[in-house]
């Protein structure tokens, strides 16, 4: 009997034991719980104290300044703006946040000031703008477009009409009042040589029409005059104005390297997803080593011409850097997109090839055949070729240190249009209704008939050559790669200090 007594006491006093672990457990869980639950109502109670704050700086936007104190709310915060000086531009922003119990204060303080908007710069797409002179040999319409030119213009004998952005309503220049022809106020050595109508455009020797240069640097540093854009009377430095285009920091900012330098670049800031000494067509082990870490299966190939389109599927979509010490040739018929060659020799296409989303930079140069391009970029410190066949449509750029000459043709996509860059000199055999920028250091020539849409900005000139009426047409279109302008200043409010 004391052995069962004893038995049964040592259960009893097991079962205490595991009873009241089991309750510790469950307190321990209990309080986990409440613990999460506090932790998760702090954090949304500081969110929601955030977006009090948020709400506030939406609710100052466009505003000058604030006389009284204001109060803004939304689900589980409250905010309060005071204004911290007489003027009322600067303004602290004070918002409590709630969930559950907790409770959080976000703090903001704020100036309430103009702040410029960033835009693509007028100048391209209005017509033909130039730092030099602008000449005309034959007749040309301007359809809602305009000609400028710093140092006037060298010859304008042909007729020349003022239609609107459809071709429709032509008059003759001595019909508008004034005409859309302007020079550089300000700046020494202007000519005006025109004749017939076209002369209500000259005063004498010198353009009769002046706004602030675009380019030149006006012989008198304070002077004012009408900015070429807005018609306000700014000091000339203040008036909207084109720079001299650099393809390396076009380049850069685009791909992320210099035009001269591409694939230098590219290896030492760590662009390179892939590398090969060459893709013309290249070397049999590196593409088979390429194609096995893509997880091609099958028999491969030894011939490297067999090899290279291969190379080009696998490469076709996938996004990738391509880094090429030497040479790129496409074969004609390739098909790609979504993929950038940084390549440090030339990139050549023989033939045809379709390109989307397809991005190059090139040290040497690149000749594209008749390349069929679309939303693609090509950059390169050498020389630009092309064929007449060839087409660019949508957000494309072909940017040159070196002089280039443009056949072919370019369609607007998505409101977004071809732009050709050179630092050189730009020469136009394109065909007729293309839609493109142009933008050169040097010197534009335009060849041909029929009709440029877009606008064309030079440093050095533009010259038309040919007979036949050429039709100028302006164009609201856009490209990722034209300098932006600052534009008409909006009032926001410029956070100084949050927490």
């Amino acid at each position: 009997m004391n052995q069962k007594g004893i038995a049964v006491v040592v259960a009893l006093i097991g079962m205490t034991v595991v009873l009241m672990l089991s309750l510790a457990m469950v307190q321990s869980a209990l309080g986990n719980l409440k613990t999460g639950g506090d932790l998760l109502n702090r954090a949304q109670a500081r969110q929601r104290a955030e977006a009090g704050v948020d709400h506030a700086l939406a609710y100052l936007d466009g505003k000058p300044s604030l006389s009284a104190a204001q109060t803004v709310s939304g689900q589980g915060y409250t905010a309060t703006l005071t204004p911290q000086n007489p003027e009322g531009n600067e303004v602290r922003i004070e918002s409590q946040g709630q969930a559950g119990l907790a409770r959080h204060t976000a703090v903001a303080v704020v100036r309430l000031q103009p702040v410029p908007a960033q835009a693509q710069n007028p100048l391209f797409g209005q017509g033909w703008i130039s730092g030099g002179r602008i000449t005309i040999n034959g007749g040309v319409d301007l359809w809602g477009s305009r000609l400028h030119a710093d140092l006037g213009y060298g010859n304008l004998p042909g007729q020349i009409q003022v239609c609107d952005s459809s071709g429709q309503g032509c008059r003759n220049l001595n019909q508008v009042n004034p005409p859309p022809i302007t020079g550089g106020a300000g700046v020494a050595d202007t000519q005006c040589n025109a004749s017939g109508n076209n002369r209500v455009v000259c005063d004498g020797s010198a353009p009769r029409y002046q706004v602030c240069p675009v380019y030149q640097t006006p012989s008198n540093p304070n002077l004012t005059c009408l900015d070429a854009v807005t018609g306000r009377v700014v000091r000339w430095d203040q008036a909207t104005r084109i720079t001299r285009p650099d393809v390396d920091a076009i380049s850069r900012n685009s791909l992320g390297v210099r035009a001269t330098s591409p694939y230098a670049d590219a290896t030492t800031n760590g662009l390179c997803d892939v590398r090969f000494t060459s893709l013309d067509p290249g070397n049999a082990s590196e593409l088979t080593q390429f194609l096995l870490s893509r997880g091609f299966s099958g028999s491969l190939p030894t011939d490297v011409n067999q090899l290279l389109p291969l190379v080009l599927s696998a490469l076709n979509g996938s996004g990738l850097k391509v880094c090429v010490q030497n040479n790129v040739t496409l074969p004609g018929g390739t098909a790609l997109s979504n993929v950038t060659f940084y390549v440090g020799s030339t990139f050549q296409v023989n033939g045809s090839a379709t390109l989307n989303g397809v991005n190059v930079a090139a040290g040497s140069g690149i000749n594209l055949g008749d390349v069929q391009a679309t939303d693609s970029r090509f950059y390169t410190g050498g020389y630009f070729n092309l064929n007449n066949g060839a087409t660019f449509r949508g957000n494309s750029t072909l940017a040159s240190r070196q002089s280039l000459t443009f056949n072919g043709g370019a369609d607007l996509l998505n409101n977004r249009a071809l732009l050709v860059v050179s630092e050189g000199d730009i020469t136009f055999n394109g065909r007729a209704n293309t839609h493109a920028f142009m933008w050169a250091g040097g010197t534009i020539h335009f060849n041909g008939t029929g009709a440029f849409i877009g606008g064309a900005v030079s440093l050095g000139g533009t010259i038309r050559n040919g007979g036949g009426q050429f039709y100028i047409q302006n164009s609201n279109a856009l490209n990722s790669d034209l300098p932006n302008t600052n534009t008409d200043s909006q009032l926001r409010p410029v956070v100084l200090s949050r927490r």
